[in-house]
């Protein structure tokens, strides 16, 4: 299994799985931020690219996940003149060089980011998942916004998964300020989700309540989750009438609290 699995799959090094693209339009964020949050599927289903350009224009922040490179729709990512987009990868098909992972596109460039891949692989293909931060200035002085798009394991043992939720919230440690924690986290069970918003309350962050029906195909569980701190949600949107992907777009309004007055 493992000899035909390198055949067809490449993990990569922490060292090379960042691609900046594109180049941000604004100085700075807020202190009214739109996001979008969305597993794209890998652009498998036909109209996903349509989609994907309606939401994402004039949008803040874009936090996808099951991101690609090295497909014919790369252009728009690197040739955007309105987003600057910084995808961590965390394996490529060698057969057809396609490269997947998450990405997160800002309207304002990143001054910092990191990221992680998953200690553990999945069953059978052993693909790992990947978490980026990324740090942007925003208008209220000295202050900036913590963005983490992350993409969990699945298809494993409980401390597994516990093990790449531990990796997520190294991520958050230490920032002061707003946080926009996001991404398909996989929680298609109680235990799961009970750990992770343990650790969410601990950085006293926030889930952001999202009306939807749940999909048969996910167990009838949320998987995809938007979690804040020092922010004001003014309103958040599940696109269940977007067949695009096998996950439904997420639009979120939020504003900035200024925390120096």
């Amino acid at each position: 299994m493992s000899g035909i699995y390198v055949m067809i799959k490449r993990q990569y090094r922490n060292v090379e799985s960042l691609k900046v693209m594109g180049k941000a339009s604004k100085p700075v964020l807020g202190p009214d931020i739109s996001v979008l949050l969305w597993n794209i599927f890998k652009c498998k289903k036909m109209g996903w690219y349509e989609d994907f350009i309606r939401l994402a224009n004039d949008t803040d922040v874009v936090i996808i996940q099951e991101a690609i490179l090295n497909s014919p729709f790369d252009k728009y990512f690197t040739h955007s003149l309105q987003h600057q987009w910084i995808m961590a990868r965390s394996f490529k098909h060698i057969k057809s060089n396609i490269e997947t992972g998450v990405k997160t596109g800002s309207m304002v460039a990143a001054y910092k980011h990191d990221f992680s891949i998953s200690e553990h692989g999945e069953p059978f293909t052993n693909t790992k998942k990947s978490v980026l931060a990324t740090i942007y200035p925003l208008c209220i002085k000295d202050k900036s916004l913590l963005v983490v798009n992350a993409h969990i394991i699945n298809f494993v043992l409980f401390n597994k998964y516990k093990a790449h939720i531990d990796q997520v919230f190294k991520l958050l440690e230490g920032h002061i300020g707003p946080i926009i924690l996001a991404g398909d986290f996989n929680t298609w069970s109680g235990k799961r989700k009970q750990y992770f918003n343990q650790l969410a309350g601990l950085l006293d962050l926030h889930e952001v309540i999202i009306k939807r029906q749940p999909r048969f195909m996910h167990l009838l569980q949320h998987l995809d989750h938007i979690y804040y701190r020092d922010l004001t949600v003014a309103n958040v949107y599940a696109h269940t009438e977007i067949t695009s992907s096998d996950h439904f777009p997420i639009s979120l309004s939020a504003q900035v609290i200024d925390t120096t007055n």
